[in-house]
């Protein structure tokens, strides 16, 4: 396991590269969806612009409590993104539902991981008070972008209540449980459906995406029983 936490604040250097290596992958499936997908669904890429958009805010909070002070946590975690970046591209090219059942694992160990620090260090936290990346994200004027990652819930349906450090971390686990829902939704292709994009319909119907090949299996596969006649 990447992160083994403990009875100290020691258990926080994990929660320090978390964020650093899982903000960078999600662009690689807007990047995938472009090059592979003929350009991907409007719907898919809002939601996975939106889901970085987050991490890169856990990044900023992790870092504005120190977790960029020290060069070999800003070493590691570049180094473990850069590889996991690499791993989910060629993963996305060959099977997208895999790639993402790939990620839905990794936003689950997240949930894991900073619900069992919360639990360890809850007293702890509720003494210290909450990084002002933190109370502007969660509580400024404008939450599109917030509510845009959550497909599971209904646009406006959670403001979170900011008031010190512990708020802040179970934000942080609760936002990866919603990652955690998002990326199995994913992996049934056309699946997936902006959570604002149902307001805007006036039927609710659900808008299926349709892409020539999901990856290079699936291209292949068609390749081969769209053009029976090409194979001998």
């Amino acid at each position: 396991m990447l992160c083994t936490m403990t009875d100290t604040m020691q258990g926080f250097l994990c929660l320090k590269l978390l964020p650093g290596f899982l903000t960078l992958p999600l662009y690689q499936f807007s990047t995938c969806m472009r090059v592979l997908a003929g350009g991907g669904g409007q719907d898919y890429l809002k939601v996975h612009f939106a889901e970085s958009w987050n991490e890169m805010h856990h990044l900023l909070i992790m870092e504005e409590l120190g977790g960029n002070d020290w060069w070999f946590d800003r070493f590691l975690a570049q180094h473990i993104a850069i590889f996991y970046y690499i791993m989910t591209v060629l993963m996305y090219a060959i099977s997208p539902r895999m790639a993402y059942h790939f990620s839905e694992c990794v936003e689950s160990h997240a949930f894991e991981t900073y619900d069992k620090f919360i639990k360890v260090q809850g007293e702890e936290l509720k003494k210290m008070p909450a990084p002002e990346v933190a109370v502007n994200y969660y509580t400024g004027d404008d939450l599109y972008l917030f509510d845009e990652f959550q497909t599971s819930r209904v646009p406006n349906s959670r403001r979170p209540k900011i008031e010190n450090l512990y708020d802040v971390f179970v934000n942080i686990r609760d936002d990866e449980a919603e990652h955690c829902k998002t990326m199995k939704a994913c992996q049934t292709h056309g699946n997936l459906r902006s959570p604002h994009s149902y307001a805007e319909d006036d039927d609710g119907s659900v808008c299926a995406l349709e892409a020539d090949c999901e990856g290079i299996v699936d291209c292949i596969k068609k390749s081969v029983t769209s053009n029976p006649a090409k194979v001998k």
